[in-house]
């Protein structure tokens, strides 16, 4: 049996390395602009175009196809109505071999730096989180009725050494003063591809590993660190730190939530259902593979 098709839905950073990782495979890259093919991709390549706010039908998709949804939610709401229009219009094609929705660790809200597993219950604090809950339960409904294989990923901050915070750190934006900082979680995108990766195998083995995933190197920081430890590894000024609440009161609607939602991520079940260990355990280790000369500025 040939490989199953890839049908990714959104197409940004991850999935451009995941579509990478799969050089001879047919792949459907759906996304609000035509998606460039990877280098050295030799296989099928269809780059679809889709409005998940306003979709149109779209070509037959081929059966027994493995869907990656990465799109995100609307901006605004409580509700994941792209994953909703989605569904609709897949409503009369072939059910796919499997599906990886990509979420995030932000369903589980604030927890006061304290420890998260899967059998955590989601306490959103955000419509954001919100969003991806919804999205979450209408991927669960529609995948049990159609005996679809459902893996999802609540993922955490994606980083790799061209997603570093350079920028803000040249530009002397000030963080929360470490012994203040929230606990944040971060997975390297190599890791989360080689993740994807495997998932797929899996399920092409018709060993699929199905359910709720939390996604990190499992080696949760104070969130002022990523900013220090980058500095320090280019030679440039540390950035200035203030008190908590006046990094959070100067802060964009988006990361205050993300500053006020600090939790500890364990990770361990998908290193144990696919015996796997990140290549990257933690940022020294991806630093350290960086030269001063690899700095991306």
């Amino acid at each position: 049996m040939p490989p199953a098709a890839l049908i990714l839905i959104g197409y940004g950073d991850i999935a451009a390395r995941v579509a990478s990782r799969h050089p001879a495979r047919a792949i459907y890259a759906l996304a609000r602009k035509p998606a460039p093919r990877p280098p050295q991709h030799a296989g099928l390549w269809h780059g679809l175009m889709i409005d998940l706010d306003a979709p149109s039908p779209l070509p037959e998709l081929p059966a027994s196809a493995i869907w990656l949804y990465f799109a995100p939610p609307p901006a605004t709401g409580v509700h994941d109505t792209r994953v909703a229009h989605w569904l609709s219009l897949m409503a009369n094609q072939p059910a796919p071999r499997a599906v990886i929705y990509a979420s995030t660790t932000g369903v589980y809200g604030d927890h006061g730096g304290g420890f998260i597993t899967e059998a955590t219950p989601p306490s959103p604090a955000h419509d954001r989180g919100r969003r991806r809950l919804h999205a979450e339960a209408q991927f669960t409904r529609w995948c049990a009725a159609r005996h679809s294989p459902l893996s999802v990923l609540r993922i955490t901050g994606i980083y790799a050494a061209d997603r570093l915070p350079i920028e803000r750190i040249k530009a002397r934006a000030p963080i929360v003063c470490p012994e203040q900082s929230p606990w944040s979680n971060r997975i390297h995108a190599e890791d989360l591809a080689f993740i994807i990766t495997a998932l797929i195998a899996r399920s092409e083995a018709n060993t699929p590993v199905t359910g709720l995933f939390n996604i990190s190197d499992n080696t949760p920081r104070p969130m002022s660190e990523l900013y220090l430890a980058t500095a320090a590894h280019f030679g440039l000024p540390p950035p200035p730190c203030l008190p908590f609440a006046e990094i959070l009161a100067q802060a964009s609607p988006m990361a205050r939530e993300f500053l006020s939602e600090s939790k500890r991520i364990d990770a361990s079940a998908i290193q144990q259902a696919l015996n796997w260990q990140p290549r990257y355990p933690n940022l020294a280790a991806t630093l350290a593979e960086m030269s001063q000369s690899d700095a991306p500025f």
